[in-house]
């Protein structure tokens, strides 16, 4: 585990060093989160919290892929042979690309957010969508040229994979995006999915070194990240390390031909977009059926991500946070030993 070892170790000390100047910087620019109005009444207590922690993960993640891509290069200059090739290096350039334009694109939403201070003020639902949906495209445009394998679990996909493979990396982006909403959660299981990932990248496959790098580094970036989100949090991630962790983790896993340990692994995540979706079209669908007061009273969960509806149950929200890492962490191992017996 030398190879993802090293930008781990670079991300995680970049954040430690970074971390209270930058969330310093943020309190006196009042970068402040506002409460999402879907969140429960305790929640009110985090407003004054800085957002926009996750340019500490853009940094340090950018900066240790970087910084190790460079260091590489110079060895293959002075030995001759290099651990990445040509196209490995490529690759990872594409997938730290698309981690660090989904950054940008939550940089717009969380601005929009802080300066009119209104959780809804950002970029609107339908432009965020858009932004997401050109880095993701053009992801898959890359992925086309390259011509990677289109074979998932035996099934040819042909040009249909490119589409699936762009809807992922935008599923994932707004998933991660769903699951960042308690101290920790997000940043915590993207550290246990992105170590499994570059676990099985590198040492089971041992075939795509270079994502191993990434995964490594964005690990890294999310241990760090910890030591202030942890509750209490001293600073939010926002939609600029939610985006970026979910665009970033999808694209690195699909270039690795990973996709289906991705849904294994990522299950969290999976959960959790999907009970926002549940709670939102079965609320459309009763509303239109039985009218709005027996959909308001008739809701699936009492609210939604899934997280919150743990909370409405009297957990506490560490409670919350650490049974998550607990689920996230065992399906870590079901998809370890998945790839292992699939190799």
């Amino acid at each position: 585990m030398m190879l993802p070892g090293a930008p781990f170790l670079i991300a995680f000390a970049l954040v430690l060093a970074l971390g209270p100047r930058l969330i310093a910087f943020l309190k006196a620019k009042k970068g402040v989160q506002p409460i999402s109005e879907n969140a429960p009444e305790k929640h009110k207590l985090k407003h004054g919290t800085p957002t926009m922690g996750g340019l500490l993960i853009l940094s340090a993640t950018g900066l240790a892929t970087l910084g190790w891509l460079v260091w590489e290069r110079f060895q293959a200059t002075e030995s001759g042979s290099g651990l990445l090739t040509t196209s490995g290096r490529s690759h990872l350039v594409a997938t730290l690309l698309v981690f660090l334009c989904g950054g940008m694109i939550g940089v717009l939403d969380d601005l929009g957010k802080a300066r009119k201070k209104q959780n809804k003020a950002g970029l609107s639902e339908r432009a965020k969508l858009g932004l997401q949906a050109g880095v993701a495209f053009s992801f898959a445009l890359y992925l086309y040229f390259i011509k990677l394998d289109t074979m998932v679990l035996g099934v040819p996909l042909g040009p249909l994979y490119y589409v699936l493979a762009a809807l992922c990396v935008i599923g994932f982006g707004n998933a991660v995006n769903f699951t960042d909403g308690l101290d920790g959660l997000a940043s915590g299981t993207t550290l246990i999915a992105s170590s499994a990932l570059a676990y099985c990248a590198y040492a089971i496959s041992g075939v795509t070194p270079e994502q191993a790098v990434f995964y490594g580094a964005l690990a890294g970036a999310c241990a760090g990240f910890l030591c202030f989100n942890a509750y209490p949090a001293r600073v939010f991630m926002g939609d600029t390390g939610s985006l970026a962790l979910g665009m970033g983790l999808s694209a690195a896993a699909i270039i690795s031909q990973q996709e289906v340990l991705l849904f294994i692994i990522g299950a969290v995540y999976i959960v959790e977009i999907a009970s926002m979706m549940i709670q939102r079209y079965v609320f459309k669908y009763r509303r239109i059926k039985h009218g709005l007061e027996y959909a308001q009273q008739n809701r699936v969960f009492r609210r939604a991500p899934l997280h919150h509806h743990f909370e409405e149950l009297g957990w506490h929200e560490v409670q919350v946070v650490v049974r998550f890492w607990m689920v996230a962490l065992v399906m870590a191992l079901v998809g370890i030993l998945f790839f292992g017996g699939v190799r």
